[in-house]
């Protein structure tokens, strides 16, 4: 394996993609007044890139269990910004009843897709 790939193989390496894309956000969307670009940063895939820390072994179910928590993911955004937008919470409140949303409909496909 090359130094690139495993430096990107290390805790170390995984813990400065995540926290440099999370301070993009921040940089972006408080600092810059850029709120285009902090929910384009935001956006970032994530999880496709992470792929590559998975075992090839694990791979499809991954990227299956990936695709369905996505699917949860927008669900959640969409609720995010209907309550924030559409109703009285505040943005502290659409956030963390949104944030609510994903992790019960998680909690609940985890439970079910063990099952399975």
């Amino acid at each position: 394996m090359s130094v690139i790939k495993d430096f990107l193989q290390s805790l170390t390496g995984q813990f400065i993609i995540g926290g440099s894309t999370v301070a993009g956000i921040s940089l972006f969307a408080s600092r810059l007044n850029n709120p285009l670009l902090a929910g384009i940063i935001a956006s970032v895939p994530i999880g496709m890139p992470s792929t590559v820390f998975v075992k090839n072994k694990e791979v499809q179910s991954y990227t299956w269990n990936l695709l369905v928590m996505t699917s949860v993911l927008f669900l959640a955004t969409g609720a995010n910004y209907y309550l924030a937008n559409h109703t009285s919470f505040d943005k502290y409140q659409a956030a963390g009843t949104s944030f609510g949303i994903w992790a019960a409909l998680g909690a609940i496909y985890y439970f079910v897709a063990k099952l399975l």
